[in-house]
């Protein structure tokens, strides 16, 4: 769309001008004629249009000296205007560039000066966050792989039952001290009156 706009700019432009020249010849052929035919008028009618003609000459010298001192007034003026312009030129562009210029130089050394005290340690101390941040983060999937590692492992490792110990045997007893013989009867009733748990023990 503003292809096209800018296309037909241009092209508008040039058939403006063309136009104007166009007409600019017709009007100066138009006044070529007339000059003409008002000659070809006066050389026929000569001693009837030379006190005319003699009154016109003296109008056009006298617009012809007012075209000349208008001409140097305006030529006067615009010397005036431009040492006007040189001057200020001079005296106040001048100052005013010399100042921007010196504006742009402090800037410039200031914007050093910062990329050099702050943003370089500003960076450096990122960067060193960012990679301490990076290896904290390795560790830790590290850290997750070594488990998901052991789980798998785990996983994969037939189950072997825990070895039971073998109990501890009971302490030999000591030998009782032998008993002086009873007599059958009683023997046959302790024998009789005996727990079960003892007899295991016996056993």
């Amino acid at each position: 769309m503003d292809d096209s706009s800018n296309a037909v700019m241009p092209e508008r432009g040039t058939r403006s001008a063309q136009r104007g020249l166009v007409i600019t010849i017709v009007v100066l052929i138009v006044l070529g004629l007339l000059l003409l035919a008002a000659a070809i008028l006066l050389a026929a009618n000569a001693q009837d249009a030379g006190p005319s003609v003699r009154v016109v000459r003296d109008l056009l010298i006298i617009v012809m000296s007012l075209e000349i001192i208008i001409v140097g007034a305006a030529f006067t003026l615009f010397l005036i205007q431009l040492a006007r312009l040189v001057n200020l030129i001079h005296n106040e562009v001048e100052p005013l560039i010399d100042a921007a210029s010196e504006t742009v130089n402090t800037v410039r050394g200031t914007a050093a000066f910062l990329s050099k005290n702050l943003v370089e340690p500003v960076t450096a101390v990122n960067s060193t966050l960012r990679g301490v941040s990076k290896v904290v983060g390795d560790v830790d999937a590290i850290r997750k792989a070594a488990g998901v590692v052991m789980s798998a492992s785990s996983v994969a490792a037939p189950y072997v039952p825990p070895v039971e110990k073998p109990e501890d045997e009971p302490a030999p007893r000591r030998a009782k001290a032998a008993r002086p013989a009873s007599k059958p009867g009683k023997v046959s009733n302790r024998k009789k009156t005996r727990s079960p748990k003892r007899q295991q023990e016996e056993d």
